[in-house]
C-alpha cells in the first residue's frame, strides 16, 4: 500500500512541479524569441498578433493567437499564412529536459495562399539562411547539445487555402480544409488523413510513408496514397522519391461521374461516349512516373462501360505538346453508341435526311501528338460488325493517319490509309482497298441501299474538304472502281423487262441474277461519273452510263440491256432508266432514249446511202471522164456514154 501511497503524491508533486513552471514562463519572452529565430531561418516575418499563454488543460503547452506569415516579396496577395489560434501540447517529459516531443500541434482558421508568380517560381521556396546564435541549442559556443523534436499528432481545421500560378493563369480554391498528420519521428511511419471542398465538391485523402527522413534525403520510399471525390477514387501504392519528382507502383482508379472531380480542378474532361465512358471508368496498371517527367503505364487493364482495353501507354509531356505512344487491344468492343442506331438514327456522318450538317470537331488532334496501335476481335457498332480490325494511328500537329493493317469485315478486307486533316480547316482522304466484301450488308449501313447482293473488291482514292460531312461529300474528287462475281440485283427482273416492256417486273420478290459486273467512275465535286458498266448474266449483256451524286444520295444512270437469242450476242435491246434517290430509285424503261435511237439509226442509214450514191456517181464520172455534175444533165450524160462506147469499139477493132 505504501508504493501506492509513493506514487500519488509522486504524481503530484511533479503536476505540482509542471503547474509552477508553466506559470513562471515569460510566454511573450519565448513568442518573441521563436519568432526572430523564424525570421531569420526562413527570410520571412512571423508575427503574433494575440496573446500567448501557458495551458494546463487539456495538455500542458502554449496556445497562441493571431499568427501570420509573411509572404514573398514579389506577391501581392497579403499575408501567405494567418491563422486564428495555434495550440501546442507538450508531452510531461521534455519539461524535464529530455528530447523535446509535441504531443498535439493545433493549427484553427488558417488561410494559406500557395502561388507561383510568371517565371515559376514558388511563394514556398525560402530564400533566410539559418543562423546560429551564440550558446543556442545546437550551435558551436558551448551550448547545451540539440534535443531531438517529434510531433506526434499535428493537426489543420477549417483552413482555407489558395492555389495561385500566374504562369499558366490556374486558380483552386480550398474550404473547409481539415488534416492530420502522425509523426512520431522522422525515422517513423508517417499518416496523413484529410478533407476539403473543392470549388463546392467534397474531397477527401489518406496518405502514408515508411519514413519522412528517407523521403526528404532523396531516397526512394514506400508510399500509399488514396483521394475520393464524389464518385471517383484513386489509389497509389509504391516508392516515391521527391527530387526529383519520381514514383512507381501501382495506380488504381475508378469514376461513374465522369471524373467530376477533374472539372472542379479546371481540367476539362471531354463527353465521352456510350462505351467509351459515359457511364463508368476504371483503370489499374503499373504505373512509372520518372525522373525526367514522362509517365508510363504497363500491363493496364482499362474498363469504359461494358468495354475492356488492355495494353501499355507512355506520356512526354515535355514537347511543344504532349507526346501519347500507346499498345491496346480488346477481345471484343461494343460502339453501338457511335452508329445510327445507338443515337437514335444519327451519327456524325450519317442522318436521317441525308449526311449530318453538324460542324466536325477536330481540336483533339491539336491536343496531343502520339501513335497508337490497336487490335481487336469483333467491334459493333450498332447493325454494322466488323470482325477483326488491327490498325496503327500517327497524330501530328493537328493531322492523323489511320493505317488499316488489316480491318476485317463484312466477309472480306479492308486494307489502306485513311487521312484527317485539321490545319488551316478540314480535310480528309481515303485510299482504300477493300477485297471480299458482301456488298448488300455492306452497303445498306453506310449507304441505305440494300438491292445488290454479292462478293465485290473496291479500290477508291477520294479527297474531300470542308467542316461538315455534307461539306466533305459533296467536295469529293478522285477515283473509285469495283468488280464483282455472281450476284443478285433485287427488286427488279431487267430481262423480264426487256422481254415484255412491263413495268410490273420490280419490286418485291422481283430480281436479275448476273454472272458478274465491273465498273468505274471519276469523281469531281461529290459527283461520280461513269461510262464503263459492264453486266454478263445468263441470256443478257448489258452496259451502262451515268451519275451518281454522293452528296445528294441520287443516281442518274442508264442501263442498256440486251436480251439475247441462244448463245449470240444479237437480241432484243430496252434501255432502262434508274433515277432517284439511293433507297428507293425510279426504274422504268426508256422509250425516249429508244425513239431517239431509232432516228439516229434512220439518219445513219440515209447518210450511208447518200455516200453510196455520191461515191456511186464519181466513179461513174471518172469511167465516162466527165465532171460529176455532168451526170445531172439526161443528155449530155447520153452523149458521153456513145463517146465512151465508140472508143472502146474502136480499140477493140483496132487492136488498141
Amino acid at each position: 500500500m505504501k508504493w501506492l501511497i509513493r506514487s500519488a503524491l509522486t504524481l503530484v508533486t511533479l503536476i505540482l512541479i509542471v503547474v509552477v513552471v508553466l506559470i513562471m514562463v515569460p510566454t511573450e519572452r519565448v513568442a518573441q524569441l521563436a519568432a526572430d529565430r523564424f525570421e531569420a531561418t526562413t527570410g520571412r516575418a512571423l508575427t503574433l498578433g494575440g496573446p500567448v499563454k501557458a495551458t494546463l488543460w487539456p495538455r500542458p503547452g502554449i496556445r497562441a493567437e493571431g499568427i501570420e506569415i509573411a509572404n514573398a516579396g514579389w506577391s501581392d496577395q497579403g499575408p501567405m499564412l494567418t491563422a486564428e489560434t495555434l495550440e501546442v501540447g507538450i508531452a510531461l517529459g521534455s519539461i524535464f529536459g529530455s528530447d523535446i516531443r509535441i504531443e498535439t500541434l493545433q493549427i484553427d482558421g488558417a488561410r494559406l495562399i500557395l502561388e507561383r508568380n510568371a517565371d515559376g517560381r514558388g511563394n514556398w521556396e525560402i530564400s533566410g539562411t539559418p543562423v546560429a546564435q551564440p550558446g543556442s541549442v545546437g550551435s558551436d559556443g558551448g551550448g547545451a547539445s540539440a534535443r531531438a523534436l517529434s510531433i506526434d499528432r499535428a493537426i489543420l481545421t477549417g483552413a482555407d487555402v489558395t492555389w495561385l500560378d500566374h504562369e499558366d493563369g490556374t486558380q483552386i480554391r480550398l474550404r473547409a480544409v481539415d488534416l492530420e498528420t502522425r509523426l512520431a519521428d522522422l525515422n517513423s511511419p508517417v499518416r496523413i488523413t484529410g478533407s476539403a471542398l473543392v470549388n463546392g465538391q467534397a474531397v477527401t485523402l489518406e496518405a502514408s510513408l515508411d519514413a519522412a527522413r528517407s523521403l526528404m534525403q532523396g531516397a526512394l520510399t514506400p508510399v500509399a496514397f488514396s483521394l475520393r471525390a464524389g464518385e471517383t477514387a484513386l489509389r497509389l501504392d509504391g516508392r516515391a522519391d521527391l527530387d526529383p519528382l519520381s514514383f512507381e507502383g501501382r495506380i488504381e482508379a475508378t469514376s461513374s461521374d465522369r471524373f467530376k472531380v477533374a472539372n472542379v480542378l479546371g481540367i476539362v474532361v471531354p463527353d465521352l461516349p456510350d462505351g467509351l465512358g459515359a457511364r463508368s471508368i476504371a483503370l489499374n496498371a503499373a504505373i512509372t512516373l520518372a525522373p525526367a517527367g514522362t509517365l508510363h503505364f504497363r500491363d493496364m487493364i482499362m474498363d469504359l462501360d461494358s468495354n475492356r482495353l488492355t495494353g501499355a501507354l507512355d506520356v512526354d509531356p515535355n514537347g511543344a505538346r504532349t507526346r501519347l505512344v500507346a499498345n491496346l487491344s480488346a477481345d471484343t468492343l461494343d460502339l453501338t453508341a457511335l452508329s445510327r442506331k445507338g443515337q437514335g438514327g444519327e451519327t456524325a456522318l450519317v442522318s436521317e435526311t441525308g449526311w449530318a450538317r453538324e460542324t466536325l470537331d477536330v481540336s483533339g488532334l491539336f491536343a496531343a501528338d502520339g501513335e497508337l496501335t490497336f487490335s481487336s476481335g469483333a467491334v459493333t457498332m450498332g447493325d454494322a460488325t466488323f470482325d477483326e480490325v488491327r490498325a496503327r494511328a500517327v497524330v501530328d500537329d493537328g493531322r492523323a493517319v489511320v493505317t488499316l493493317q488489316p480491318l476485317i469485315a463484312y466477309g472480306g478486307t479492308v486494307t489502306g490509309d485513311v487521312v484527317v486533316n485539321g490545319r488551316g480547316g478540314l480535310s480528309s482522304r481515303a485510299t482504300l482497298e477493300l477485297s471480299g466484301l458482301q456488298m448488300q450488308p455492306f452497303l445498306t449501313e453506310f449507304t441505305d441501299f440494300d438491292r445488290l447482293i454479292g462478293q465485290a473488291d473496291i479500290s477508291l482514292d477520294l479527297l474531300g474538304v470542308g467542316d461538315t460531312t455534307q461539306q466533305l461529300i459533296d467536295s469529293l474528287s478522285g477515283s473509285v472502281a469495283f468488280r464483282m462475281g455472281a450476284g443478285e440485283i433485287l427488286g427488279l427482273d431487267i430481262g423480264g423487262m426487256v422481254r415484255t416492256l412491263d413495268l410490273g417486273y420490280r419490286g418485291e420478290g422481283q430480281k436479275t441474277v448476273f454472272d458478274g459486273v465491273s465498273s468505274s467512275f471519276v469523281v469531281t465535286d461529290g459527283i461520280a461519273r461513269g461510262d464503263d458498266l459492264s453486266l454478263t448474266a445468263p441470256y443478257l449483256l448489258a452496259t451502262g452510263a451515268g451519275d451518281i451524286a454522293l452528296g445528294a444520295q441520287t443516281i442518274s444512270y442508264r442501263l442498256i440491256p440486251t436480251l439475247r437469242r441462244g448463245g449470240g450476242s444479237d437480241g432484243i435491246t430496252v434501255p432502262l432508266l434508274i433515277e432517284g434517290p439511293w433507297s428507293d430509285p425510279r426504274i422504268r424503261p426508256d422509250l425516249e432514249y429508244i425513239a431517239r435511237q431509232k432516228l439516229d439509226v434512220e439518219r445513219a442509214q440515209t447518210e450511208a446511202r447518200d455516200r453510196a450514191g455520191e461515191l456511186a456517181r464519181t466513179r461513174i464520172a471518172d469511167e465516162l471522164e466527165i465532171a460529176p455534175e455532168v451526170l445531172t444533165d439526161r443528155d449530155a450524160l447520153e452523149d458521153a456514154l456513145k463517146d465512151r462506147v465508140e472508143e472502146k469499139l474502136l480499140d477493140l477493132l483496132l487492136g488498141r
